[in-house]
């Protein structure tokens, strides 16, 4: 049985003539991408799964090094366990920043999960400390969510757990080694409902003037 995670080729860069096997525009999947907090009771299947991981292996990195590994947690009772302890490692960074005390009632509930129930989390960490390596993390990010958009899956960006992920503790319950950092968990999942595109507002462009005497 061949490995659901081997990287496959993503169809983005193939020339395929049947839209519907091409997939959705590029365009329409970044206009249409939601940060979903609602996911229907449904399981992603691992071929998608190996989809979004392959869209996300082709986004650019520094000097082509892909410092990039990506952790995925499929099973709900870990996910369950996960959002208990990064709630609780939340609360108590709570207590010394100010700024997250309004974070405290929703933390407490026991009905609040931080993962909001996704059947998936994809945790991609940087293989190295270079700070380089978090922005190359980043590009695959968002690879991946477009790739979820695109296969009709919703996707959110869990900051909120980023405080307990980066433990010793949560590496250590993960498997992820101590010298790799978690960037960016990713929550993927069938999205219950719809979401109305959030206002933009219009994009800052500054021309630079031309040097004098050119």
């Amino acid at each position: 049985m061949a490995d659901p995670f081997k990287p496959a080729r993503f169809t983005a860069h193939l020339d395929v003539d049947d839209e519907d096997e091409a997939g959705m525009d590029v365009l329409t999947a970044i206009h249409a991408r939601r940060a979903v907090r609602d996911y229907l009771d449904e399981p992603v299947s691992e071929a998608q799964l190996a989809t979004l991981i392959d869209a996300a292996i082709w986004a650019p990195s520094g000097v082509n090094l892909q410092p990039w590994c990506f952790f995925v947690v499929d099973d709900l009772d870990r996910l369950a366990a996960c959002s208990t302890k990064a709630k609780a490692a939340l609360k108590e960074a709570a207590t010394d920043h100010p700024e997250l005390a309004g974070l405290r009632s929703m933390l407490a509930s026991p009905d609040f999960n931080i993962f909001y129930n996704a059947p998936v989390l994809i945790v991609i960490c940087a293989t190295t400390a270079d700070e380089m390596a978090l922005k190359d993390c980043c590009l695959a990010a968002q690879n991946l969510m477009l790739a979820a958009t695109a296969q009709g899956l919703g996707s959110c960006w869990i900051g909120l757990s980023e405080t307990w992920l980066n433990t010793d503790r949560a590496k250590a319950d993960l498997g992820i080694p101590a010298g790799f950092r978690p960037v960016a968990p990713i929550i993927v999942g069938y999205p219950n409902g719809g979401s109305p595109p959030p206002a933009r507002r219009p994009a800052d462009i500054r021309r630079v003037a031309k040097a004098p005497g050119v």
